[in-house]
């Protein structure tokens, strides 16, 4: 009997640890998309950002070069005027002699005041372009920071939830010990009658106080369901994969309740789905005897069936709770 105990809470265990394992391996992986879509954003936007920063280069190289060409074309006009004003003075200076010598001398110094101006412009234009070029780089290299830190940070997450996700089964071992400590509290030191079940509404745990509202046994209780004592008692309909009733408490203002022996009792009934995971538990409150006392009968010889006519509530549920099929028990410290 130990062995069948030991070999049921071996494969209860095992189930549930392959259970644990695929949740987390499901929410692994929705992470894992996740972050690879956060890091694919943040790359699509420091893409975006450096064909914006080459547009907005190549616009200044445009804007540079246009000056660039205005210049070559202002220098190459002062070297054309300056080249005829020399030819006209050395045409002057042939015809008119030494008298004309002034006038070429005059000319001279204008085309040379021309050329220092133009120079003196190129200058200028070489500055401005330099300066451009020097915030164009110093923009560059800021966005070249905020997406190294964009990334940083992405990084960071993504570390961050793998190893929240590597912790969570821990968390939940943890979680579902406490609970369950929590619902053995319960059991021991509740003066109530307090029943647990599983997702097929079998006997899992009980009370001694439950165990002699149904007249049965720690070690055949696993052979019953709840449906089998209990009477026009709406309950939810339980689904393990089914959490959005979890922690939701429904009271029935009066539940019958059907022996064992075909003895009837009467009390308040408490629901609470999910007390811990795949557990149901219920708690009796105000137990009182019910007894079904038939109609008076006009005729001595009042038949049997006209007697259980009257019995209206005995024929909400069966004549008496009845077997399911047997399966393994476990041990109350073990039957979570």
């Amino acid at each position: 009997m130990v062995i069948t105990k030991f070999r049921g809470l071996l494969s209860t265990l095992l189930e549930r640890a392959s259970v644990y394992w695929e949740r987390a391996e499901s929410t692994f992986a929705r992470l894992q998309m996740s972050a690879a879509e956060t890091l694919q954003k943040v790359r699509q936007r420091s893409e975006i950002d450096l064909r914006k920063l080459r547009a907005i280069t190549l616009d200044s190289l445009i804007v540079a070069n246009e000056i660039f060409a205005r210049l070559g074309s202002a220098t190459s006009s002062a070297t054309k005027k300056a080249t005829a004003q020399l030819e006209k003075a050395q045409t002057a200076a042939a015809g008119f002699g030494r008298t004309s010598a002034g006038k070429v001398q005059n000319l001279r110094r204008q085309s040379e005041n021309d050329l220092r101006k133009l120079r003196a412009g190129c200058r200028v234009a070489i500055l401005a372009a330099g300066e451009r070029f020097m915030e164009l780089g110093g923009q560059v290299l800021g966005l070249r920071r905020k997406v190294t830190r964009r990334l940083r940070k992405a990084q960071d997450a993504v570390v961050g939830l793998g190893r929240s996700i590597a912790d969570k089964p821990r968390r939940m071992r943890e979680l579902r010990l406490t609970r369950e400590n929590e619902l053995r509290t319960l059991l021991a030191s509740s003066p109530d009658a307090v029943v647990v079940t599983d997702n097929e509404r079998r006997l899992v745990v009980a009370n001694a106080k439950a165990l002699e509202l149904f007249g049965i046994s720690e070690f055949n209780m696993g052979n019953f369901t709840i449906d089998a004592f209990l009477a026009n008692v709406a309950v939810p309909d339980l689904d393990g994969n089914d959490s959005s009733s979890e922690g939701r408490e429904v009271r029935a203002n009066r539940c019958k309740i059907r022996r064992l022996d075909g003895g009837w009792r009467v009390a308040e009934c408490q629901f609470v789905t999910g007390i811990v995971p795949r557990r149901h538990l219920y708690k009796f409150l105000n137990v009182a005897p019910y007894k079904i006392t038939p109609p008076r009968s006009t005729k001595g010889n009042g038949s049997a069936a006209s007697l259980r006519a009257a019995e209206g509530p005995a024929n909400s549920i069966p004549s008496a709770p009845v077997p399911t099929k047997k399966i393994p028990r476990h041990g109350v410290g073990s039957a979570f």
